[in-house]
């Protein structure tokens, strides 16, 4: 048994690793418009910067999962960081912008697999209502990346210009591959790993694939997040064209919107064990509709400020975020003996679903608060109709299995 403290540690590099994805958004989205300026970029190739990005992600956590059921979860994780690493740094010495696109979307391969094996570590070493404290413990330290992300983007992007900003990263990948080295042992006896063999793999993912239950709580997550995530994304059209504002007044987006996931992770936590995840579930989607009728109404019918703005998706986080453990976890036990590999599809899933809105939604709709606003609620909508056939049809219990 690990003590408290090995514990401890043990979340916070979880969070440091998932906190990786975020920075490599957040960070250099207030540089877009000095990067367009410098590599000669349109304002749509630029968007395809963190579709591109987000695409590698998606496509790379199909296999990372797998892999970590075969290899062990301690050298997949320092493999990728030390690759993150290295595109990091050909970012900063980046010259045109199709050598930036082409290097933004391996390194969007490499950075899926911190959340993707850390997922899969929190179930290798904790189990039932732990897992869900777990789990939110490390999605309330992870809500910090959100909100400083473009917030030290700024300062760098105002004191050095874009490139000091891959030069963080690069830093950062050079301190998690440290941390890993030093903080976290391998999960994954040698006798629970599994064969590589190509048809062995592919019976497993096809016997997930048929998990129809494990298929629609992976959907669940990524609507319920995609309707957040469009805001985030659209970020740098909401702040310099809707609000009027400039590249270092990102934070009076961030801070409250991730300062709301914040609460809905802590909120998640505490109540762990003390009502059951049926009322839980149910508690959250009725807060994220709150949130969403909320926005709707506020594009429709009230003047554009910051406050009328942000208000709502403060609420919409609260919501989305205190659900968010729980269902990963539902969804991770309905595959417990293949929890690498359930926990790539999770991801698969989730991050084809924000390369989605990134690169096609966010596009059509950024051109007015209405537009967004209507989005949010039909992405939501549409999360909360399979999370009513989910209710329906399943008991919402964990199973609490070694």
């Amino acid at each position: 048994m690990s003590s408290p403290l090995q514990n401890k540690l043990v979340i916070v590099i979880i969070t440091m690793l998932a906190m990786v994805a975020p920075f490599c958004i957040d960070t250099y989205l207030p540089s877009f418009p000095s990067i367009a300026a410098d590599l000669d970029a349109s304002a749509v190739e630029m968007q395809q910067s963190l579709s591109l990005y987000l695409l590698g992600f998606a496509v790379m956590t199909l296999f990372y999962g797998s892999i970590s059921d075969s290899l062990g979860r301690r050298t997949v994780i320092l493999f990728a960081l030390t690759g993150f690493c290295l595109t990091s740094i050909g970012l900063i010495l980046a010259d045109s912008i199709e050598v930036f696109l082409l290097l933004r979307l391996i390194q969007g391969a490499f950075a899926s697999a911190g959340i993707v094996v850390g997922r899969a570590v929190v179930r290798d070493l904790f189990h039932g209502h732990q897992a869900q404290q777990v789990m939110a413990a490390a999605m309330l330290l992870f809500g910090i990346a959100p909100a400083i992300a473009p917030i030290i983007g700024g300062l760098l992007e105002t004191a050095f210009g874009w490139r000091s900003i891959f030069i963080f990263l690069a830093i950062l990948g050079a301190v998690l591959i440290f941390m890993v080295l030093c903080g976290l042992r391998e999960t994954l006896p040698k006798e629970r790993r599994h064969s590589m063999h190509p048809l062995v793999l592919l019976k497993n993912y096809a016997h997930a694939l048929t998990r129809f239950h494990f298929l629609e709580l992976a959907l669940i997550v990524a609507f319920n997040f995609g309707g957040f995530f469009l805001y985030i994304t659209a970020a740098p059209q909401l702040m310099f064209k809707h609000l009027g504002l400039g590249a270092g007044d990102f934070h009076i987006m961030f801070v409250p919107m991730v300062g709301g996931m914040m609460l809905g992770a802590f909120l998640s936590g505490r109540t762990a064990g003390r009502i059951s995840v049926k009322r839980a579930l149910q508690a959250g989607y009725a807060t994220m509709l709150v949130g969403a009728v909320l926005n709707i109404s506020q594009a429709l019918f009230l003047p554009v400020s910051p406050l009328t703005v942000i208000a709502p998706l403060v609420v919409y986080g609260v919501g989305m975020s205190f659900c968010m453990p729980m269902l990963s976890i539902l969804g991770l036990d309905e595959l417990p003996n293949h929890r690498g590999l359930a926990s790539s599809l999770q991801s698969f899933v989730h991050m084809s679903m924000n390369a989605l809105v990134a690169g096609v939604v966010v596009p059509l709709v950024f051109d007015t608060i209405q537009h967004l606003a209507l989005t949010m609620l039909v992405m939501y909508g549409i999360a909360l109709l399979m999370f009513i056939n989910v209710n329906r049809r399943k008991s919402l219990e964990y199973v609490v299995d070694p």
